[in-house]
């Protein structure tokens, strides 16, 4: 890292993201860089981080070694965000490096939580750097002017971080027409928030009450919120002077390219021609994006303005029962009995009761959610709490994801997004399950269930709610992570139309207590000789903990517990022969026998996974909230790195583990994003790791003969440890 050469400098910040306050820093008496106006041939360094994180991220990880900068303030934006932190944390510890939590919604709340952590950000700066900290640095703040107007006959593009070189493709081609570009590197939305807050918090001591009188001028990234509804106002009142939109995302950026089908919706509704690119983020390679950009503006000069299109939704019928999904859903009945484990036969037996009769006879019932979501609460309002991600694994284990994939890539999602979401978003829009009324998920570990949510809102009208998840474990995080669940049970009773009792609350926590006993007591045998083949507990248990809070939860990890203990009474010879794995991630769930050759040929036995490991503490029944809270900002992939490290250790050594293999899905930032530190632990611990690259729901380009290989020579290295 290149220090200051002459220490009376300002010290130098870089940062990648709008949200960052750069106008306030500067005030304080920092230099700053931005990395999205930086473009440096070639950068130097090795590709840490894996190559479905977002390509920004990436060329911003090979950059810093260039850069001259003394310290980098990152957000909580997203997930390869995220794995850049660990990485800088981990390998620069040297470095000053920061993460600041960022609002989601355009409320007082948020807002307020966004400034508070502004100034944690320049406490730290100024303790790590010695530079005195203003007494009020906010009176430099005053009245933001309005936005320009949009010229008569502009192209308008709109995107995420695009890099200095794309950005000068784009104007060179649309030579003759005037371009304005709203873009991460274009907007100053850390500064924005702040001047709105303060100047409503200096005018009144009702700053709250005084929000609602007044529209932010923030417009906001597609991260946020609100960005649906201000890109629809845009719209409506530009479009007659609009000639065309450019939408831009940085490859694998999943909050811009959740949004693209919307967006090209609005667009042809109100007869506005569009065009969506991703950029690889680099600094050649343009040939194709700009052939792309001067076909479509050829086909400016030809556009008919007067076109409208409009469409409507088909209405959830009993007909729409008859299709594909849940005939072959039906078909899954006849083998319940066949599953080995009776946990598992439990757990398949309510998801075909879920998915052919009651999600079609209440659907007004039924709330989506994703992986990461606390399903108490919805069980204490007598909801029927569906996860997106488990949807997405049947249809790969009936054979139907890859049709289902296609559907959703036709509308316009990208290749680059993750099949678990485009798998579901295809059945769904094909009638195979009604169409979402309600749904809720939790921002963390996963950016596309996010996505997801917001696409619901948009194409079905369905009634959303994002549980906004800071990045750290701390008091300030845990008091605005409470005033979120305070907020997701308001919404639960606006949904239901009543509210939760506090029983029925107290009575769904004790029952995911009951059930996480259980649960635990099963992986702790589990730590003994391979009891079952650990890929059935991947495959068909994952949907067993989405059911803690509720009665069957604690039936099923009854059972769960209660058979492998009379299958360890069994024979206590342990046998020597097989090789105990740790698996990370989930597996091919459209063919299994691949995972069958692994243990029964092989003979490597998965005798641990993360998907369904046990972060959270035991809730406590006097204070739900902060339980809920605390479950929430404990997940290993936030917060510290190292902490990470020491649970997967901890796991190793636990399970006398001989070997780990890590399944790289593609559509996945979060979790294949810190490979690299595993790959790391297992180096330091003389273990055998193997990276096993493909997708866990789209068999598109999966090859069973190429995996066996790779598993036989691993297989191989366990061997000589």
């Amino acid at each position: 890292m290149n220090k200051r050469k002459n220490s009376d400098a300002k010290p130098v910040i870089g940062y990648l993201c709008s949200f960052f306050p750069d106008k306030l820093i500067k005030k304080i008496g920092f230099e700053t860089v931005s990395f999205s106006e930086v473009m440096i041939n070639d950068p130097i360094g090795e590709d840490i981080l894996p190559i479905n994180i977002c390509s920004y991220i990436r060329c911003s990880q090979k950059m810093i070694d260039a850069a001259e900068i003394d310290g980098l303030v990152l957000t909580n934006c997203c997930n390869g965000m995220q794995r850049l932190y660990d990485y800088i944390k981990v390998m620069k510890p040297e470095m000053f490096c920061h993460i600041l939590e960022l609002p989601r919604e355009f409320s007082w709340n948020d807002y307020e939580f966004y400034a508070k952590h502004v100034e944690m950000l320049v406490d730290s700066m100024c303790e790590h750097f010695s530079v005195k900290r203003p007494q009020d640095f906010y009176t430099w703040m005053e009245d933001e002017d309005s936005p320009d107007t949009i010229e008569k006959g502009s192209i308008y593009v709109l995107g995420s971080a695009v890099s200095p070189k794309m950005r000068e493709k784009i104007v060179e081609f649309t030579e003759g027409y005037p371009v304005q570009m709203n873009l991460c590197n274009t907007r100053s939305n850390g500064d924005a928030i702040l001047r709105e807050y303060y100047q409503f918090l200096k005018s009144a001591n009702e700053g709250e009450l005084l929000w609602k009188s007044k529209p932010s001028l923030l417009e906001p990234c597609a991260r946020m919120g609100h960005f649906s509804q201000w890109f629809e106002t845009f719209i409506v009142e530009n479009s007659s002077r609009l000639a065309g939109l450019v939408y831009i995302s940085s490859q694998y950026c999943d909050s811009f390219l959740f949004h693209y089908p919307s967006v090209q919706k609005e667009c042809a509704i109100h007869g506005i021609p569009v065009i969506g690119l991703e950029e690889s983020y680099r600094t050649n390679g343009f040939g194709q994006i700009s052939t792309r950009i001067e076909a479509f503006i050829e086909s400016l000069n030809f556009n008919n303005r007067s076109r409208r299109i409009t469409q409507s939704n088909s209405e959830n019928s009993p007909a729409n029962r008859a299709n594909a999904f849940t005939q072959k859903m039906r078909l899954t009945k006849a083998f319940i009995s066949r599953q080995p484990l009776t946990a598992i036969q439990k757990v398949v037996d309510n998801q075909f009761e879920m998915f052919t009769k009651a999600v079609w006879d209440n659907p007004e019932k039924v709330v989506w959610t994703n992986m990461v979501m606390t399903a108490e609460p919805f069980y204490a309002a007598g909801l029927l709490p569906i996860n997106m991600e488990l949807v997405a694994g049947w249809l790969a284990t009936l054979g139907l994801s890859k049709d289902y994939i296609s559907k959703s890539e036709g509308r316009g999602f990208s290749s680059t997004l993750c099949s678990y979401h485009k798998a579901t978003l295809g059945l769904i829009e094909d009638g195979g399950l009604p169409h979402p009324q309600g749904a809720a998920v939790s921002s963390h570990l996963c950016d596309g269930g996010v996505g997801v949510v917001k696409y619901f809102s948009q194409r079905y009208g369905a009634d959303t709610l994002i549980l906004n998840t800071p990045f750290y474990n701390s008091d300030t995080n845990s008091k605005y992570m409470v005033n979120e669940y305070t907020r997701l049970f308001k919404w639960i009773e606006d949904y239901t139309g009543r509210p939760i009792e506090s029983n029925k609350l107290t009575e769904a926590l004790s029952m995911s207590n009951q059930a996480r006993e259980y649960w635990i007591k099963a992986f702790e045998l589990r730590k003994g000789r391979p009891l079952f083949p650990g890929h059935l507990s991947l495959r068909n248990l994952f949907g067993a903990t989405f059911l803690f809070g509720s009665s069957l939860g604690v039936e099923v990890a009854k059972a769960y517990y209660e058979q492998l203990l009379e299958l360890g009474r069994q024979d206590d010879v342990p046998d020597k022969k097989k090789k105990r794995l740790l698996w990370i991630h989930f597996a091919p769930l459209y063919n299994n026998s691949i995972m069958e050759y692994l243990e029964k040929e092989l003979n490597c036995w998965i005798v641990a996974d993360i998907t369904g490991y046990i972060y959270w503490k035991e809730y406590d029944l006097n204070k739900p909230m902060e339980s809920l809270a605390s479950r929430a900002l404990s997940h290993f992939y936030l917060g510290s790195a190292e902490e990470r490290k020491r649970i997967y250790q901890r796991l190793i050594e636990e399970y006398e583990i001989d070997g780990m293999i890590h399944f790289m899905h593609n559509g996945c930032r979060a979790i294949p994003g810190s490979s690299w530190q595993i790959r790391e632990l297992a180096n330091d611990l003389g273990i055998p790791y193997l990276e096993l690259s493909g997708d866990c729901i789209d068999p598109r380009g999966f090859s069973e003969a190429q995996m066996k290989l790779r598993m036989e020579a691993f297989q191989e290295t366990l061997g000589r440890v």
